[in-house]
C-alpha cells in the first residue's frame, strides 16, 4: 500500500519530491506550486488516493539574511 501511494504521490502535478518518514506521518511531499490555487489542487488530488486518510498542509518561508 505505500508504495502505491508514494508512486501516486510522485505522479500530482506540483510535487517534486517524496520523503519517507518515521513515525505518526508515511511520507513528506514536497510541492513547488506558482499560486495557493495550484497547491489547492494538489492537496485535492492527495486527499483523492486510496490509502491516505489525513494531510497537513505547512507554507515553508524564504529567509533573506
Amino acid at each position: 500500500m505505500e508504495k502505491a501511494v508514494h508512486d501516486c504521490l510522485l505522479g500530482i502535478k506540483g510535487i517534486r519530491e517524496v520523503v519517507p518518514v518515521y513515525g505518526e506521518k508515511d511520507f513528506i511531499a514536497i510541492l513547488d506550486v506558482e499560486s495557493i490555487a495550484d497547491l489547492n489542487r494538489a492537496v485535492l488530488n492527495v486527499r483523492d488516493i486510496s490509502g491516505v486518510t489525513y494531510t497537513q498542509t505547512i507554507l515553508g518561508m524564504e529567509l533573506a539574511f
